[in-house]
């Protein structure tokens, strides 16, 4: 966890600590505590870390050493009063009985975004998470990828049937599952894949709550035609949004926007294309976003989407550094599927 940023902003503020109220599972819980709380939790940080659980915690659940946990309390909210001084900053997104909580106890609350600034630039421990959940989301990708491979006829089927959309998910989540990640797939069809359907697969997996960002499209018959050229275009406007980056300066927006242009080069219609670009972490999509500029230890999602003939997505997460903006992974942008990466 980055504490200079909530330090800085209670210095600021003149106030004495950052609270907040989340459900189980919540990521800010999970940044501020270091662990996955499986109950509704409150948070106090002032310099150091207390947590009131709805439950008391299984043994299994481990905080991180600076945080301590308190004897549980069925509403949290209620105790914050008790753990606080006069003045507090939190979140936008407190949740309403909590911010009635400290009112009503005199307590004066101020939101702040300090937490997100603090996010958006990560350790190196949350790096390290977020390469093995890259590493995870490839595994994912070459599962569903060999299973379009090694499938024929049309519509593509195998010794188990036809595949369909909701096997490419399971076979990807499966392969995530065993390299230890929490799975998450999205592929964009559904119903038997015909040998010539292109099929965009976007795996997001977690390890110790942390995102990897991977997409691809595969067509398993492919005549190197219209999704050919779109997938050259989505790879070299990816590819254009990493290069375009000067870490400190640039903008999420603007890194977009150069995908976008990238792939409108290609001769696609620019409401056929769209480039995002925007931060990962805890969170699927956190900061940088929009105006804000990419900083050394931001991780990046880039992304680009094409919708006209048939839908194709290429995505790829990167890290900045205070060299520049480097791709994490090697996934192969291949168009075609193949039995083994």
């Amino acid at each position: 966890m980055r504490a200079a940023p909530l330090d800085g902003a209670l210095a600021d503020a003149g106030a004495d600590a950052f609270v907040f109220v989340g459900p189980a599972g919540d990521p800010l819980v999970r940044y501020l505590s270091g662990a996955s709380l499986p109950c509704r939790a409150a948070v106090v940080y002032a310099g150091r870390v207390a947590v009131v659980p709805e439950h008391p915690l299984p043994d299994r659940v481990a905080v991180r050493e600076d945080a301590t946990v308190l004897d549980p309390e069925p509403t949290p909210a209620e105790r914050l009063p008790s753990l606080v001084a006069e003045d507090v900053l939190a979140p936008r997104t407190l949740p309403h009985d909590a911010a009635l909580y400290l009112e009503g106890a005199g307590v004066d609350v101020a939101s702040t975004d300090a937490h997100l600034r603090a996010r958006e630039r990560k350790t190196d421990a949350e790096l390290a998470a977020l390469r093995d959940a890259q590493a995870a989301a490839e595994d994912g990708l070459a599962a569903a990828a060999a299973l379009l491979a090694a499938a024929d006829g049309d519509p593509l089927a195998d010794d188990a049937g036809d595949v369909t959309a909701e096997r490419v998910r399971r076979a990807a989540n499966a392969a995530m599952a065993r390299a230890g990640a929490d799975p998450e797939t999205v592929v964009a069809a559904s119903g038997p894949i015909a040998a010539s359907d292109a099929v965009p697969i976007r795996v997001t997996p977690r390890v110790d709550g942390a995102h990897g960002w991977l997409a691809r499209t595969f067509v398993a018959d492919s005549d190197g035609g219209w999704e050919r050229r779109a997938t050259l275009a989505g790879e070299y406007a990816v590819d254009a949004g990493i290069d375009i980056v000067e870490v400190g300066e640039t903008t999420a927006a603007a890194a977009a926007e150069e995908v976008t242009a990238e792939l409108g080069s290609y001769g696609f219609p620019p409401t056929a294309g769209t480039g995002t670009v925007h931060g990962v972490g805890l969170e699927r999509r956190e900061r940088p976003a929009g105006g804000d500029a990419v900083e050394a230890g931001a991780a990046l999602a880039v992304r680009a989407e094409l919708d006209a003939d048939q839908t194709v997505w290429v995505a790829d997460l990167a890290v900045a550094t205070d060299e520049g903006v480097e791709r994490v992974g090697s996934f192969p942008r291949s168009v075609v599927p193949k039995p083994d990466y």
